[in-house]
């Protein structure tokens, strides 16, 4: 895996052996970071399912001010601080071993430009976090928030809840291979 764009562009990120994450495919994160950007001027970034931190990696490598990852799996946050020591962004970068929904009460009082959702496939909790994020005004105006899931599961997720059209509207929707990708974009 690398950095596809800016200043830190054709840097390869570590990954975290095994089956327990999936990352990002280059051509899907270029797909994502080309529909929301492509460049960042002092943006924020929530990714709070980190596991190599590459989606906030390649943010501030774009131009984001700072970012929050978090993870609940000891490796793969030494895998998120061993990429950001060789990237030298530890003053942009802020990492918590967290599960998800501590993580979320701890940040309720803050606001994002950029927030990454990846959860396990198996959790099914994208709607439910997009509900508190919502909630917490926890995502700034005209700020993404971006979800990925099994291919085909956007019903069953809800994330194409109609109790978000107040707030959110579907920038893009894409397909790769088993995964599917949906981007909000705050109203």
């Amino acid at each position: 895996m690398r950095i596809i764009a800016g200043k830190h562009k054709s840097r390869i990120l570590k990954t975290l052996e095994g089956m327990n994450t999936r990352p990002m495919t280059d051509r899907m994160k270029e797909s994502i970071f080309n529909c929301i950007g492509p460049y960042f001027d002092d943006l924020t970034v929530l990714d709070l399912f980190g596991g190599s931190g590459a989606l906030s990696l390649e943010a501030i490598s774009r131009g984001c001010a700072h970012s929050i990852i978090v993870d609940n799996s000891r490796d793969a946050i030494r895998v998120i601080s061993e990429n950001v020591n060789s990237l030298k962004e530890n003053d942009k970068v802020s990492i918590f071993t967290s599960d998800y929904k501590l993580a979320l009460k701890k940040l309720a009082n803050e606001s994002f430009d950029i927030i990454f959702l990846d959860p396990p496939y198996r959790m099914n909790i994208v709607s439910e976090i997009v509900e508190y994020i919502l909630e917490n005004k926890m995502i700034n105006k005209d700020g993404y928030i971006v979800c990925q899931f099994v291919k085909g599961n956007l019903e069953k997720l809800g994330v194409t809840n109609e109790s978000f059209a107040n707030d959110l509207f579907v920038k893009k929707n894409y397909a790769f291979g088993n995964s599917e990708v949906l981007i909000y974009q705050k109203k």
